[in-house]
């Protein structure tokens, strides 16, 4: 799809669209989730700072890396069980979005989270039946280590590829290393009061949306 000019407008990376949902079993929900996310902060961590990194293991052969510091761990790991709850109540699956933030300096209002400037969003689809016998159930753990381990590589070549659009300054509050940002509940597609409003121009804005298709 064809890149907006506008520069206001956040950059979108579609990883999987609903045609090709990323299947996950109920049981490995949290743990998938939480990889491929912490795989994006980890890797969209400011520049300059000092990132400690912790590798983690997944499955049964796949390895990932993230931010070693407990802030960020107890965001994603609430804001994903949260998402858990609101996928497994979607039949055909939902959009787990990352999107990430700039803080500014506001003068006498001190720092203010401002932006977005960049979305990730993931179309999930949560498996329920069970598997037939112990060979499916193997069959379907090395269809899900190979899509996942797609993604995780997927993300590490955007990362690198795209770069012109980060903001130079915005770190996450009580952290050095992060930019502010908001996990997505799945059933909450935008907020509500005033900001309702504002989530549905959004929304309707979004095909001139800087939007960069890399579903696999």
């Amino acid at each position: 799809r064809a890149r907006s000019t506008d520069a206001a407008m956040p950059e979108l990376f579609v990883l999987t669209e609903e045609r090709q949902s990323l299947e996950v079993e109920a049981g490995l929900l949290q743990e998938v989730l939480e990889a491929i996310l912490h795989h994006i902060l980890f890797h969209r961590s400011l520049a300059g700072k000092a990132v400690v990194p912790k590798e983690m293991h997944l499955l049964d052969e796949l390895f990932y890396v993230k931010c070693d510091e407990p802030k960020i761990d107890k965001e994603v790991r609430e804001a994903v069980e949260t998402a858990c709850k609101s996928l497994r109540k979607q039949e055909r699956g939902g959009r787990v979005c990352l999107i990430l933030y700039e803080r500014v300096s506001s003068g006498m209002w001190g720092e203010r989270k401002v932006g977005p400037w960049e979305e990730w969003m993931l179309h999930v689809v949560v498996r329920t039946e069970p598997a037939f016998g112990h060979r499916e159930e193997l069959l379907r753990r090395r269809e899900l280590e190979s899509r996942v381990r797609e993604i995780l590589w997927r993300v590490h070549n955007i990362v690198n590829t795209y770069r012109k659009h980060l903001p130079k300054e915005g770190i996450m509050e009580n952290s050095s290393v992060c930019y502010p940002f908001e996990i997505k509940d799945p059933s909450k597609p935008s907020q509500g009061g005033m900001l309702a409003g504002v989530g549905n121009i959004l929304a309707k804005a979004v095909s001139d949306q800087k939007v960069h298709n890399v579903s696999l």
